[in-house]
């Protein structure tokens, strides 16, 4: 993946979250993705912004977009979502304001995976399976979730059970 290999040139820590986090867990690519989701420093938001709009990408306004959540597109559709996290004491990655409880729990960005071959860091399964598990399930979330138990011998979360 040509983003990835381009932010690790620049020396810039990332994990990848979302469907192509999942898919980097699996080692393939299993679907279609309408995004690409990045933890990142928050120290590292605006390094990132560059390099993206360096590569074609624009950031777009959003209602209520949070200093710690960007989100570009390049002009072929494609979109980069950024995530900024500040790691506390604890090792929890924090989203945001800290009351808010927003937060990658320490662990959870201990996964690693390869996307086209190209290592990642990623969110670790057991960590996504909690994730997906907090809302209600749509189509793409019933799909990773079912992919990522088989290949990690994971019971099903509570909302994916029939």
């Amino acid at each position: 993946m040509r983003l990835c290999q381009c932010f690790e040139r620049a020396n810039l820590a990332f994990w990848v979250d979302g469907g192509w986090g999942v898919d980097a867990l699996l080692g393939r690519q299993t679907r279609p993705h309408s995004d690409l989701d990045l933890a990142v420093n928050l120290a590292d938001l605006a390094a990132f912004d560059r390099l993206l709009q360096h590569q074609g990408y624009a950031r777009i306004a959003r209602d209520h977009d949070p200093e710690w959540n960007w989100v570009l597109r390049h002009q072929s559709g494609r979109s980069v979502d950024l995530h900024g996290f500040v790691r506390d004491a604890m090792g929890n990655g924090i989203l945001g304001d800290p009351g808010e409880g927003s937060s990658y729990p320490a662990g959870a960005l201990e996964g690693r995976g390869a996307i086209s071959g190209f290592a990642v860091g990623c969110i670790a399964a057991p960590f996504v399976l909690a994730f997906r598990n907090g809302f209600e399930p749509r189509d793409v979330d019933r799909h990773d979730v079912t992919a990522l138990c088989a290949q990690f011998g994971f019971a099903l979360p509570s909302r994916f059970r029939i």
